[in-house]
């Protein structure tokens, strides 16, 4: 073993191709290699998704969807990090309301009026609740100290989430694309202050994509997340973002666009023809600006979609934060180097110090997203963490996404079934997988005796009951046009005794707080 050595870069290559991926100078031995991977493992159990988080979000989101759907019968289906499981404990959770299109504005001011009427409603605690009026309509809110996204039908978010899931798979290794993702985001987030997209830095998609590159093209030779964290920034540090576009299968010399073909790697894990499959599986519909995007707009960074060639990925990244990024990373790798380059135990407690703000803020037994106290970083303990998505889940979503919007289903359901309703869609899906049996917060399973109670799917993916009428007129094949919906008195719940106070709101929609067991509520008969 004391022969074999890991091929990792320890120097900055300036050509922009597959040979900075590879080493220019002295290799590190790989004992030490693994003995820093370790470490950072150790590291990653302090910041990446545990039980504790994973319950504390289910209940968040499930109380959501479950006010939603009562309140105005609309579906919220979850995207991004949370159920990528890719989040850091300070990460928001995106939602995404389905509506119909031309819709979002009314149904943005009717989520809103809700969640206003929630505060002190409840045991969630609703605070900061803004609507964000721009041309994609988001509502923030912040509940249980975890920051919320409410956007509507993005679909493009929910096929982001199938395509990411299937290339954790692909590249399997317990998981090594994901640990790698949560490594590399938490030293950009909590070292480097270089993520966030709406501060003119790079989008945690897009940071995805540039890890996606990295582990693709030097799939054989990282011993793990550490390794993908260097070259990640050994290369994206020296990387020339003018004339160079960041594929996931290699680079593109920008001059030779609108033709993406000519890339610079050929020596790929994942081959075009994957990522061709994953374009026909996991494209979302073009509404009308995107459709009229025929080029890909050439930015300070220039990063490709995988699934629609014409967005960049890279155009939130501003000409002052270019050359910040740039930087950053190259004193990243230049640091980590050091930190490499120190024998046995030393390299522990520099690698700790590499990672000190991420320790600081999450490894001394408290983590934002959770109210219990955890198992402290340095114990030799960390809670049990399960990494693997709900893959099905997520795909059912997206293709509920596409009946919603009027598109045809007969890409994804056999040939020769009739599908007229969203109850074909689910009975199908039902044959393939058992999926729709509930689980609860343990991974159990539920009681199905109840057909009309909804049920969620692990980190809070909802499978709607399709039988149940709500304001999009389900029993059409395609959703029809809301007038209207309700307002926030229309959604109040009177907290006066009701046996000398007759409340004027509307009943219908009133819950009682008290045990339903030991309880008879007088208010909504």
């Amino acid at each position: 073993m004391a022969d074999h050595q890991e091929k990792v870069p320890v120097s900055s290559s300036q050509a922009p191709s597959s040979s900075s991926l590879t080493p220019t100078t002295t290799p590190i031995a790989e004992e030490l290699w693994l003995f820093a991977e370790e470490r950072a493992q150790e590291i990653l159990f302090a910041i990446q998704p545990m039980y504790l988080s994973e319950r504390s979000r289910n209940e968040i989101i499930n109380h959501l969807q479950t006010l939603m759907w009562e309140r105005l019968g609309i579906e919220v289906f979850l995207f991004g990090s949370v159920p990528l499981k890719t989040y850091l404990p300070d990460g928001d959770i995106d939602l995404t309301v389905l509506t119909p299109y031309g819709m979002e504005e009314n149904c943005a001011k009717a989520l809103r009026n809700i969640l206003e009427a929630e505060r002190g409603e409840s045991d969630f605690q609703v605070t900061d609740v803004q609507y964000i009026h721009a041309q994609v309509k988001v509502i923030k809110c912040t509940i249980r100290n975890v920051a919320l996204d409410i956007s509507f039908n993005q679909m493009a978010g929910l096929s982001a989430l199938c395509f990411l899931e299937k290339v954790d798979r692909a590249f399997g290794r317990d998981h090594l694309f994901k640990r790698s993702i949560i490594l590399i985001k938490a030293w950009c987030f909590y070292e480097s202050r270089i993520l966030g997209a709406n501060s003119g830095l790079i989008s945690t998609y897009a940071l995805a994509i540039l890890v996606l590159n990295i582990v693709n093209m030097s799939y054989s030779s990282v011993s793990g997340p550490l390794a993908v964290l260097y070259k990640f920034m050994d290369f994206y540090g020296s990387f020339d973002w003018e004339n160079y576009c960041i594929t996931v299968t290699g680079l593109v010399p920008i001059s030779s666009f609108p033709d993406i073909t000519e890339t610079r790697n050929h020596e790929v894990f994942l081959d075009e023809k994957f990522f061709r499959e994953c374009i026909e599986s996991y494209s979302g519909p073009a509404n009308v600006v995107e459709a009229n995007r025929k080029y890909f707009p050439v930015k300070h960074y220039n990063i490709l979609d995988p699934l629609k060639h014409s967005n960049n990925l890279g155009r939130s990244v501003s000409e002052g934060n270019a050359i910040r990024l740039r930087h950053c990373f190259r004193r990243g790798a230049q640091k980590l180097r050091d930190v490499l380059t120190f024998p046995g135990e030393t390299v522990g407690w520099k690698l700790e110090n590499f990672f000190g703000n991420s320790l600081d803020r999450n490894g001394k037994g408290q983590r934002q997203d959770v109210e219990e106290p955890v198992i402290p970083f340095g114990t030799g303990k960390a809670d049990y963490s399960n990494l693997r998505g709900d893959f099905d889940g997520y795909f059912l979503c997206f293709i509920y996404g596409k009946w919603f919007h009027g598109e045809s289903l007969h890409n994804w359901i056999p040939q020769g079934l009739d599908i007229r309703s969203w109850e074909t869609v689910r009975w199908f899906m039902t044959r393939r997988r058992n999926f729709f049996n509930g689980r609860n917060l343990d991974g159990g399973s539920t009681s199905t005796s109840m057909p009309n109670k909804r049920k969620s799917k692990g980190t809070g993916t909802y499978i709607p009951e399709m039988g149940q009428q709500s304001y999009t007129g389900r029993s059409s094949s395609k959703p029809s046009t809301v007038t209207s919906l309700p307002s926030a008195s229309q959604t109040h719940r009177c907290k006066k005794n009701p046996q000398t106070h007759k409340c004027k709101k509307d009943p219908q929609t009133h819950r009682c707080k008290k045990n339903p067991q030991t309880h008879q509520c007088k208010k909504n008969p």
